[in-house]
C-alpha cells in the first residue's frame, strides 16, 4: 500500500517541474520572438545622399579647356579606341611590348600611322585637370563613346532605396581605356627611341606622368592605384631606354625626365581616403538601423546580404566564411535575426574602429616601402583585419567583408615613389657619367645630380649600393630580404630573395623589358 502510494505521488511531484520548465521555454520564446519583432521594425534611415556628397567633393575647371577629358577622348576616337569598335588583335594584345618583342613590327607600324592622334594625346595631358563626369550620366560624346553604359551608372539608382548601393555602383569605364592611352604613349616613346627621336620619347613620358596624374581625380582608391601602375610602368621604361640608349636624350631631356618622374603632387603620394570611408558610411546606414544618436542594430535584409556575397571577392580578395555562407543568412534575417544582432558590433562601434582604422592608413609612412610595409602590417595585426580572427571578422562584418586590402595598398604608395626615384637615380649616374667620363663609385657622388641628396636604398639602411667591376657598372638596392647580394644583374626584378638590380647599362633593351 505504501508503495503504491508513493509511486502514485512521483507524477504529482514532476508536474509542476514539467510546468515550470514550460513556462520558462514558453517567456523565452516570447521574448526571443518579441526581440525578433523588435528588430523587424527598426527603422532605417537613409540621412545622405553618397553620391551627391562624392559629386561635391570634385573640381571643376574654370572652363571647359581645361578638362582634359574630352580631348583624351577625341584622341582615343581619332585612333579608333571607341569602346565596342574593332581593334587590331596584334596591337591589342602586344601593346605593353617593346623593340624585339612579339607583335613590335605591327605595333610600330600603326604607331607611325596614327602620329597625329598621339600628338593630340600629348596635347590634352597638359590641359591643368582631368574632368571627367564622374558618378553622373554620360550624355553626347561620352554616351557615345561608352555605348554600352550610355546612361551612366546612376540610371535607375534611388538613393532612398536601402537595398541599392548608388556609391557602390559609380562605374569608371575611362580606367582601362586610359591606361590603354599610357601604353600607347609609351610605344611611340620606344618607337622614338628606335628612330633616334629624343625630344619625342622625352614628351611622351611626359606625357605618361601627366595621364597618371590626371585619372586620380576624386581619390578612389582604384584610380589611385591604376595612376600608380602607369607611373610604375613609366619608370621602368625609362630604366629600360637608358640601359639601351643612353646617349637618346640630351642633357637638357634627361633633366626634364627627372623633372616629369618627380611631378607627382604630395598628396597622391600617400593614400587618400575620404571616398571610401563615405563609401563605408553609405553602407553602414542602409544596413544598421538608426537610434537618432548615432547608433542602431545590425538589420540586413536578405537581398544585401546575398549582394555582399558577390562584392566580397571582389573587395576581400576572397569570400570570408565561405562554406559558413548559408549559415551567416540563417544568423542575420528572419527568425535568428536576434543571434546576428548579438554577435555584430552595433552601428557607433562600427563606424568608429572603421574611421580609426582609416586614420591609422594616413599615418603609414611612405619614404620607403621597407617602412610602409611594416607599418601595414602593424595596422593590419591592430585591427585584425586579415580576416584570420573570426571573431573580429564576425564582429565588424561589414568592414571584413567590403574593405580592400587598405592597409597593403598603402604600400603600393611607397613602391610607386621609390620606383621613380630609382629611375632619376639612374638618370643622374648617365649625367654623371657624361660630366665626369667615367661611372659613379659611390651615391654620394650622385647628390649633385639627384635635387642635391644620394639616393637612398629603399628597402635598407643607407644610400643605394653602385658599383663597377668585373660584371660591369650596376646600381641595386638589397631589395626585401636585406641581405647585400653583391647586384649581380642577371637578377632584374625586385623581389624577397635577391637585390634589386635597377640599373645596369648594356646597350641591350632586354634586361627590363623581359
Amino acid at each position: 500500500m505504501a508503495a503504491a502510494a508513493a509511486s502514485a505521488t512521483v507524477p504529482g511531484r514532476r508536474r509542476p517541474v514539467l510546468r515550470t520548465i514550460g513556462l520558462v521555454v514558453l517567456a523565452v520564446v516570447v521574448v526571443y520572438a518579441a526581440l525578433a519583432i523588435y528588430l523587424a521594425t527598426r527603422p532605417v534611415v537613409i540621412s545622405f545622399d553618397a553620391v551627391q556628397t562624392f559629386r561635391d567633393s570634385l573640381p571643376r575647371p574654370a572652363k571647359p579647356a581645361d578638362a582634359a577629358w574630352p580631348a583624351y577622348r577625341d584622341a582615343l576616337v581619332s585612333l579608333g579606341w571607341e569602346r565596342g569598335s574593332q581593334k587590331d588583335p596584334a596591337v591589342e594584345d602586344n601593346l605593353g611590348n617593346g623593340p624585339g618583342q612579339q607583335g613590335w613590327t605591327e605595333i610600330s607600324a600603326w604607331v607611325d600611322a596614327n602620329q597625329a592622334a598621339i600628338a593630340s594625346a600629348r596635347a590634352a595631358s597638359k590641359r591643368p585637370m582631368f574632368g571627367f563626369p564622374l558618378a553622373q550620366e554620360r550624355a553626347g560624346a561620352d554616351a557615345a563613346f561608352f555605348p554600352e553604359a550610355a546612361g551612366g551608372s546612376q540610371s535607375g539608382m534611388d538613393n532612398s532605396d536601402r537595398e541599392q548601393f548608388p556609391m557602390l555602383s559609380v562605374s569608371l569605364p575611362h580606367l582601362g581605356t586610359l591606361r590603354g592611352l599610357a601604353n600607347v604613349l609609351l610605344a611611340d616613346m620606344f618607337r622614338a627611341a628606335e628612330q633616334g627621336d629624343g625630344e619625342r620619347a622625352t614628351q611622351d613620358i611626359e606625357a605618361a606622368m601627366a595621364l597618371s596624374i590626371h585619372l586620380p581625380e576624386g581619390r578612389l582608391l582604384i584610380s589611385d592605384l591604376v595612376g600608380i601602375a602607369i607611373r610604375a610602368r613609366t619608370a621602368r621604361d625609362v630604366l629600360a631606354t637608358l640601359e639601351w640608349k643612353p646617349e637618346l636624350f640630351t642633357d637638357a631631356q634627361l633633366t626634364r625626365i627627372q623633372a616629369a618622374l618627380r611631378s607627382v603632387p604630395a598628396a597622391l603620394e600617400r593614400i587618400e581616403v575620404a571616398s571610401e570611408r563615405l563609401l563605408f558610411e553609405d553602407v553602414v546606414q542602409r544596413f544598421f538601423s538608426d537610434d537618432g544618436a548615432g547608433d542602431g542594430l545590425f538589420v540586413p535584409t536578405w537581398r544585401q546580404l546575398k549582394f555582399l556575397e558577390e562584392i566580397s571577392t571582389l573587395s576581400a580578395g576572397s569570400k570570408p566564411w565561405s562554406s559558413a555562407w548559408p549559415w551567416t543568412y540563417a544568423a542575420f534575417v528572419g527568425a535568428s535575426r536576434p543571434l546576428g544582432v548579438w554577435a555584430i558590433a552595433g552601428r557607433k562601434e562600427t563606424l568608429d574602429r572603421h574611421a580609426a582604422f582609416m586614420q591609422g592608413l594616413q599615418q603609414v609612412p611612405n619614404a620607403s616601402p621597407r617602412e610602409a610595409l611594416a607599418a601595414a602590417k602593424a595596422l593590419e595585426a591592430q585591427f585584425s583585419l586579415d580576416r584570420a580572427d573570426p571573431r573580429a571578422a564576425t564582429r565588424y562584418f561589414l568592414q571584413s567583408v567590403t574593405l580592400p586590402a587598405l592597409a597593403v595598398a598603402t604600400v603600393n604608395f611607397a613602391r610607386d615613389r621609390t620606383g621613380r626615384e630609382m629611375a632619376c637615380a639612374a638618370i643622374a649616374a648617365e649625367r654623371f657619367r657624361r660630366v665626369n667620363k667615367r661611372w659613379p663609385n659611390s651615391a654620394a657622388e650622385l647628390a649633385a645630380f639627384n635635387g642635391g641628396t644620394a639616393p637612398m636604398d629603399p628597402w635598407g639602411e643607407g644610400p643605394i649600393k653602385v658599383a663597377a667591376d668585373g660584371p660591369g657598372f650596376r646600381m641595386w638596392s638589397v631589395s626585401r630580404n636585406g641581405t647585400d647580394d653583391g647586384g649581380d644583374p642577371a637578377q632584374t626584378l625586385e623581389n624577397e630573395e635577391g637585390d634589386w638590380v635597377f640599373f645596369a647599362p648594356s646597350g641591350k633593351l632586354d634586361r627590363i623589358r623581359n
